[in-house]
Formats: structure tokens, C-alpha cells, sequence
């Protein structure tokens, strides 16, 4: 029976999300005459609507109790009747979720009792997302796309001007995954010794420190809380380079194809959820706040030709 009606689970953060977006294309290419439904959170739901992969998506605000979301989820989708599901999120969360659909007998992919195709490898949770997904895919006859379009974020032609996008922040519940204000200062100051205008961006968690920076500087544009995804996307176009941690805009900025620069603390790893991008250079922090400052800037002038 030809599929009519397929479920994609994904919920955020952000770089999740980006970096979901390829297996999301798989799907939407193996299964070119279905329709395609996408179960997630509110803040990611204008991104996702202005990619026109779903047909449908499904908003729900996910609580401490699993039967609540559930109790959600079955008022949302009373109506819709479906043949697959692909649970991209597989977490302890989301495959209780599946047990909704697999006791309906439809065909469930992902982890956990109530998968049906079940990505069973004891190494999942040491794969890049990309790479974990791509296995989990093949268990259902998905190619895996590594290369996707993703023009509907990007605008297709912009002027370079002389700035540069400074994520100085990150989550809040993450602050070890920050490098020291000092560093970014350091940036900054050369940045506009060169003439090269750095423009801050951040969310609503990073107030703070974009505020310490505009005191420091008080003639950078701070943006911070002041962007939608489309705004950093359009930016980081028009930017000669990208300078951040490993915060979500990143994941973003890096998919734009201009130099950028993302900095791991010994709390992210890579390897696991690393940017993606053809540009895009991972430089680990080492705790050594003027000799790192230094090594970023030999890196900016090798880039820049400065």
C-alpha cells in the first residue's frame, strides 16, 4: 500500500532542528506522493512552515508528564489517520510517544519497545546526529541526502559588507558551553581596529553578556534578542565571517557556506553535534584566555587576508 499520511517527530533546541533538516528531505524524497506531518514546539514551527516540507505541523507544549503530552497529542491528531511514523527526537520522551501509534499497528521508526523498526545499534549515542539518522533511515530503505536545498533560508544573492556576526552567548541551563567574555573582547577590538563592524546576536539567555560587550564597546550593534532565524540567516550571508559558541544560531550560520568559526569547551563534543557547513572551522577552547584570543585572531587574518 502506497503511504498517504507520515508522521516526523522533532522537538528543539535549534541546532537539533538544523540538523535534522537533512533526514527530514530523506523522508520527503523516498516519499514523494505522501503527505507529510510534523509533530514539534511553537518556537520552531515559523522556521519550519517556511520550508514547505510538511503538509501539515503539529504543535505541542511539552510538559513534566509524559501522559499529558500524549493526552495532546491525541486531541491533535483525532482526526488524521497515518501509515508511517519516524521519530527523529528518540528520546526517552518521544518513544513513549510512539506507543500511541505502534498499538494502532502502524509502522514506527526508532528506539525502544514501541518501534517496529528499531535502531537498535549500542553505538547510536556515540554517532554524529547526522550519521546516527542516516543509520536509522536505511533500517526503512531512506536514502540518506547529505546535500540539501535549503535556499528558502538563505537569500539567494547579498552583498558582502564589512562586519562580522558575534554569538557571544548560548543556553542558559549550558553556561559551560561559553568562553570567557575576555576572548570575545579581544575579537572585537581587533575586528574594529581593521575596520570590520561586529554586530551581536543573541536571544533572550544572552542579554547579559551582549549588554557587558556594548559597555565595553559602545559603538557595535548590539542585536541581541532582536533576530529571527531568518535575520541571523540573511546576516551571516552578508558577514565576511561568523565568530560564536556552540549555541543553535550557529548551526544556522554555519549551513550559509561563509567562513565560520565555532568554539567547543571540554563540554560538547563535535563529533556528536558538531556544525555543519562547508566553511565552518571548530576550534577548541583551552582555557588559556590570551593565548587562545590570539590563535583565533591568526585564524581571522589567514581568512580574512588581513
Amino acid at each position: 500500500m502506497k503511504e498517504k499520511n507520515i508522521l516526523i517527530i522533532k522537538f528543539g533546541g535549534l541546532g537539533d532542528i538544523v540538523l535534522s533538516l537533512n533526514a527530514i528531505y530523506s523522508i520527503k524524497s523516498k516519499f514523494k506522493n505522501s503527505k507529510l506531518i510534523l509533530l514539534t514546539e511553537k518556537p520552531y514551527q515559523k522556521l519550519l512552515e517556511q520550508s514547505k516540507l510538511f503538509d501539515n505541523i503539529i504543535v505541542i507544549k511539552r510538559s513534566l508528564f509524559y501522559f499529558y503530552d500524549v493526552f495532546q497529542i491525541k486531541k491533535k491528531m483525532n482526526f488524521l489517520s497515518l501509515d508511517k511514523v519516524f521519530d527523529l527526537q528518540t528520546s526517552k520522551r518521544s518513544s513513549f510517544y510512539l506507543r500511541i501509534f505502534y498499538k494502532k499497528g502502524i509502522c514506527t521508526s526508532g528506539i525502544g519497545k514501541y518501534a517496529k523498526i528499531r535502531h537498535d545499534n549500542p553505538e547510536r549515542d556515540k554517532m554524529h546526529t547526522l550519521d546516527r539518522q542516516a543509520e536509522q533511515l536505511k533500517l526503512s530503505k531512506v536514502s540518506f541526502k547529505k546535500s540539501i536545498d535549503l535556499n528558502w533560508l538563505y537569500p539567494k544573492k547579498q552583498n558582502k559588507r564589512k562586519i562580522a556576526l558575534i554569538v557571544p552567548g548560548g543556553s542558559k541551563k549550558r553556561l559551560y558551553k561559553r568562553i570567557p567574555i575576555e576572548v570575545f573582547s579581544k575579537i572585537i577590538k581587533f575586528l574594529i581596529a581593521n575596520k570590520i563592524e561586529p554586530i551581536i546576536i543573541g536571544s533572550e539567555d544572552d542579554f547579559l553578556i551582549c549588554k557587558k560587550l556594548s559597555q565595553i564597546f559602545p559603538t557595535i550593534r548590539n542585536l541581541c534578542n532582536k533576530t529571527d532565524f531568518f535575520k541571523i540567516a540573511k546576516l551571516s550571508k552578508q558577514a565576511l565571517i561568523s565568530i560564536g559558541n556552540d549555541t543553535g544560531p550557529m548551526h544556522i550560520i554555519s549551513r550559509g557556506d561563509n567562513p565560520t568559526f565555532v568554539f567547543f569547551t571540554k563540554y560538547s563534543d563535535f563529533s556528536l553535534c558538531g556544525q555543519q557547513g562547508k566553511r565552518v572551522s571548530i576550534i577548541r577552547y583551552d582555557k588559556n584566555n590570551f593565548e587562545f584570543g590570539y590563535q583565533v585572531i591568526k585564524k581571522i587574518k589567514k581568512v580574512l587576508l588581513i
